[in-house]
């Protein structure tokens, strides 16, 4: 992004959801949760805010749990994503959304959900993308984070890295077998290197993982993170006339 320093969340993310340019916003790479001067970049340019002003459907496919909707407003821990749901105005998906199926736990599976003392069932990867499927038809635009490479990575532990990956590797080949793939364009996109190098605790400066399955192609080519609003934009058929659907995992 041409500032310097090790890539971060918050402003990756930030950056992925509006279209923005974060660090250089900033100055800096910021870790973690937005502050304020981020939160208010995310409150006027969310993606899922713009889709909805522009007369569309857009919904975050995650589900937040019981946890979230106890804690007092003012104690809650916001990520970009959380923050970019709540300047669109759309619902968040509960837990009763997940148990029956209209919702995907941030880590698939549940297997973290469980260590967290959650009582709900397994679900395997494959369940999960079947979920995602199914859900991404009822919008114009989805959006689903998973987030548990970039913990094992942290951690620098191969064998939940090399589960994780294959969770959301068989939840993404889940959904893409379930998909229409000629009405519907798929963007994977990461904020930052950081799985794909174990042998450091810390992100990388490797270039962010990005990948696009869908019969629609943009006629520009995507080179950093705020190009992945105006791919959305684009998908969604904003610059060029028509109409699509797009969804987007992080």
């Amino acid at each position: 992004m041409g500032v310097p320093g090790l890539p971060q969340s918050a402003t990756g993310q930030t950056t992925i959801l509006t279209g923005v340019d974060a660090p250089a916003a900033m100055g800096k790479h910021i870790s973690g949760f937005p502050g304020p001067r981020l939160k208010a970049i995310i409150q006027e340019n969310s993606i899922l805010k713009r889709v909805r002003e522009a007369g569309r459907a857009a919904s975050f496919l995650n589900a937040f749990g019981p946890r979230f909707f106890e804690t007092p407003e003012t104690q809650r821990r916001l990520s970009a994503t959380t923050l970019a749901t709540l300047a669109s105005g759309a619902p968040f998906r509960t837990w009763t959304d997940l148990l029956e199926g209209r919702a995907v736990a941030h880590d698939l599976t549940h297997w973290r959900m469980r260590e967290w003392g959650f009582d709900i069932p397994l679900r395997s990867p494959e369940e999960a993308g079947s979920i995602i499927a199914q859900e991404v038809p009822k919008q114009d635009f989805s959006l689903f984070e998973y987030f548990e490479t970039d913990r094992a990575g942290h951690d620098q532990d191969r064998a939940r890295a090399l589960r994780c990956l294959a969770d959301i590797d068989g939840a993404l080949q889940a959904a893409l077998g379930r998909l229409d793939l000629q009405s519907t364009s798929v963007i994977v996109v990461s904020d930052h290197g950081n799985v794909e190098d174990l042998a450091v605790k810390t992100h990388t400066l490797n270039p962010a993982f990005f990948s696009l399955w869908g019969s629609w192609r943009p006629t520009w080519e995507p080179r950093r993170l705020t190009d992945i609003v105006p791919l959305v934009w684009d998908a969604l058929g904003f610059f060029q006339g028509g109409g699509g659907t797009a969804t987007a995992g992080a």
